[in-house]
């Protein structure tokens, strides 16, 4: 039997190590806050990705395109399970990203949920399961 696989994301050049992040939320609990639908469907653009999309002209510059998003899968996911955002740090100042939960965004935003929970990762966390 072998092992499942390493949940990772992508962003750039870097890659974030998911179970990581998970690994380090469960052994560091903390509340959850909310965070906003609508801020994460505007960056990731969710709201082009549909169910019945086919076509690869359209693919955005930041987030997933139709050939790594699954909008059936999406519309099965677990709302309260909560989300994780990165904080990174930038010459001008930290900076948020969201590094799982695309697909449950997704689903908030076709069901009209306004907030998910969400777990925030300092800098110094996110740079732990950065893994480049």
């Amino acid at each position: 039997m072998s092992a499942p696989a390493t949940q990772l994301f992508l962003y750039g050049k870097w890659l974030f190590n998911i179970d990581q992040a998970q690994a380090l939320l469960k052994d560091h609990l903390r509340d959850t806050k909310p965070t906003a639908v609508a801020d994460w469907v505007a960056a990731y653009h969710l709201d082009q990705l549909t169910p019945g999309y086919d076509d690869a002209r359209w693919c955005p510059v930041f987030g997933p395109d139709q050939s790594a998003f699954n909008a059936e899968h999406a519309l099965q996911t677990d709302l309260n399970k909560p989300v994780i955002i990165a904080t990174l740090e930038f010459d001008n100042g930290p900076a948020i990203l969201l590094i799982d939960g695309i697909h449950r965004m997704y689903r908030a935003m076709t069901e009209g949920r306004t907030t998910l929970p969400a777990h925030t990762l300092t800098t110094t966390e996110t740079i732990r399961i950065r893994e480049r």
